[in-house]
């Protein structure tokens, strides 16, 4: 069994999720004995507490019988994962709290309905994801929620797996050649309202700083809100400004990137900031990096916002205690899981005959990091009486938060 305790999900949780795994593969049959409280906290090194509240949970949930003075039994009442309606839940990581609120969403519908999540990590490798869907095939699961990880390979098992008929959503991005349900934020709509936020404090230079994989369709829907924001109020969109390596990042690996001053990242950003090419403004693919480009500045002596105004994409809670608080875009993750867990159930009761799509609103939250202090001189009066003009014509929609939003893609 492996628990991760850099994960926001408890580790009785996780421990719960290990046993119902184990359960539904056939692994334990109906009767098998389960280690005992002892055996457990010594093979997971966790306190006796974290044992009972997992086994007590798995007990509620009928997987488990507890019979003092004999130990903990798997109920004879469990049958395979398909007459029990268990459901997948595939993520390349569970560190992200994005994730596990999503995961939240998806749990509080399901659990109504009568149907057991089990939730997957495929710690953001391909060969992982594969196997996952190929155990979660083989046991008959009733369909699955997925977050992709982002490959460049056509070796994957979710296109069997959607080719065979399964019950499939994706959710936060999507692989344009895989014809399953998808529910998202509208990033796109994000990345235009931050940087036309931008423009109206009276920036014109403004770049979007990200890291590859660039072809995450989340990231590059941003980076298509930056630039459409640019084009409609008249400016030049720059190149986006690119650091690191051209793997995704768990959570935790990107947090620990800002506790480490001498990164090839963060010496990419000073040296960007200490050159000529400094714009007036960042908009950062995310807040984790909009931190980063905060922390750098500090360390060079940039001050934010007086020297190089700044936004993320997330709201994650930190950044709003940051100095200077960080403009952000704010997702729904709770309310993308609720959409996601309806959409599979419309999918498995026949109720769907088309592949949907829903978009969320993202909502810009606008904090210090972004204002510009010098917007009152009359140089900035006029050069934004001429952008307000440019723009007046402009959809305002996304700035508003918008409204959720659904297509049918196909039959």
């Amino acid at each position: 069994m492996r628990l991760y305790r850099d994960s926001p999900i408890p580790l009785y949780q996780q421990l719960r999720n290990e046993i119902h795994e184990r359960i539904a593969s056939g692994e334990w049959p109906a009767g098998t004995r389960l280690p005992t409280e002892v055996e457990l906290v010594a093979e997971l090194e966790v306190s006796r507490v974290t044992v009972r509240q997992a086994l007590s949970a798995a007990a509620e949930g009928g997987l488990v019988v507890r019979v003092p003075g004999k130990g903990t039994f798997v109920s004879e009442k469990v049958g395979r994962a398909q007459e029990q309606g268990f459901i997948g839940y595939v993520v390349p990581y569970l560190s992200h709290s994005f994730n596990v609120q999503t995961l939240l969403g998806v749990e509080s519908i399901l659990k109504t309905e009568g149907y057991q999540l089990i939730f997957c990590n495929s710690e953001g490798k391909l060969a992982e994801e594969n196997r996952l869907f190929r155990r979660l095939e083989a046991e008959g699961i009733a369909g699955c929620i997925i977050q992709p990880l982002h490959a460049d390979s056509r070796d994957r098992a979710l296109y069997e797996l959607v080719a065979k008929g399964y019950n499939v959503v994706m959710f936060d991005r999507y692989l344009p050649d895989v014809q399953a349900d998808l529910v998202a934020s509208d990033h796109f709509g994000g990345g235009y309202a931050v940087v036309r936020h931008l423009i109206e404090q009276g920036y014109t230079d403004i770049i979007y700083l990200a890291r590859h994989p660039l072809q995450l369709s989340s990231i590059k829907e941003r980076l298509r809100g930056y630039q459409a924001a640019m084009a409609d109020a008249g400016l030049a969109p720059r190149p986006p400004f690119m650091v690191g390596g051209p793997t995704e990042l768990a959570y935790v690996q990107s947090r620990r990137s800002l506790t480490f001053p001498e990164s090839p990242t963060s010496n990419a950003i000073a040296q960007f900031l200490r050159g000529p090419e400094r714009p007036q403004a960042i908009v950062a693919m995310n807040d984790l990096h909009a931190l980063l480009v905060l922390e750098v500045a500090q360390r060079v002596g940039i001050r934010i916002p007086d020297d190089l105004a700044l936004a993320g994409f997330d709201n994650l809670e930190l950044v709003a205690t940051c100095k200077p608080s960080l403009t952000t875009v704010a997702q729904q993750p709770f309310q993308l899981g609720i959409e996601a867990a309806r959409l599979l159930l419309a999918r498995i009761r026949g109720e769907s005959s088309t592949i949907r799509e829903i978009r969320l609103p993202a909502r810009l939250i606008i904090r210090d990091s972004s204002i510009n202090p010098h917007r009152n001189s009359p140089s900035h009066r006029h050069s934004s009486a001429m952008m307000l003009e440019r723009e007046s014509q402009t959809d305002r929609t996304y700035e508003e938060g918008g409204n959720q939003t659904e297509t049918s893609v196909c039959s």
